[in-house]
């Protein structure tokens, strides 16, 4: 069995750790995005929702 060095291992775990961490980030911001419509414009928001409830139902 072949040694492997170690930045052999860790180039793709610390891939993985920046593109997970990175779409964690994407959520978060996106959550809070929304949040912040919903609190600034409830009306238009509302409507919307309610269209596309009416839509999917």
């Amino acid at each position: 069995m072949s040694k492997k060095r170690i930045s052999e291992k860790a180039i793709p775990i610390l891939f993985d750790v920046v593109v997970w961490s990175g779409f964690a980030a994407f959520i978060f911001a996106t959550y809070i995005a929304c949040q912040t419509l919903l609190e600034r414009f409830p009306g238009p928001v509302n409507t919307l929702l309610g269209v596309l409830h009416k839509f999917v139902a």
